[in-house]
């Protein structure tokens, strides 16, 4: 317990502030513990996570991964973080730990592929099925914005 505790940090955030921008190096893992985050693609709010919710767990997957999306604090945050370099190691050293992280991001991960999946159905639906594969890209991009 003492070297986990040595391996992580808390972190508080401002309501509105900018926890990490797309395309920035996804450099940890953090865990909501207390308030809400808003993760945005374009401007979207795609998602508004709060107290268990992960952030970042791409980072424990994928060392070199950058932010897919941004993250911003929607009330004041605090959060327990967990740096990238690593992980690997550090989840070797800790296996019920790792065993428990991976559990419950094969869960989040899982259902962000369904609501993803439902999205591409919805998008089939609404173009019908038989338009070529540049068209259906082109509707997805209008779609977005």
């Amino acid at each position: 317990m003492d070297q986990l505790i040595r391996e992580t940090t808390m972190s508080d955030a401002a309501a509105g502030s900018t926890l990490f921008e797309e395309g920035d190096p996804a450099d940890g893992v953090a865990a909501i513990l207390e308030g809400s985050v808003e993760v945005l693609k374009q401007g979207r709010v795609l998602a508004t996570l709060g107290p268990g919710s992960v952030l970042g767990e791409l980072s424990v997957f994928v060392p070199s991964a950058s932010r897919t999306a941004t993250a911003r604090a929607n009330s004041p945050v605090r959060m327990i973080k967990w740096r990238a370099d690593d992980v690997q190691g550090r989840l070797a050293r800790h296996e019920r730990l790792a065993t428990a992280i991976v559990a419950d991001m094969a869960f989040v991960l899982a259902e962000r592929l369904d609501r993803r999946t439902q999205d591409v159905v919805s998008l089939l639906k609404a173009a019908g099925t038989r338009l070529p594969v540049s068209e259906l890209e082109r509707f997805r991009s209008r779609a977005v914005e």
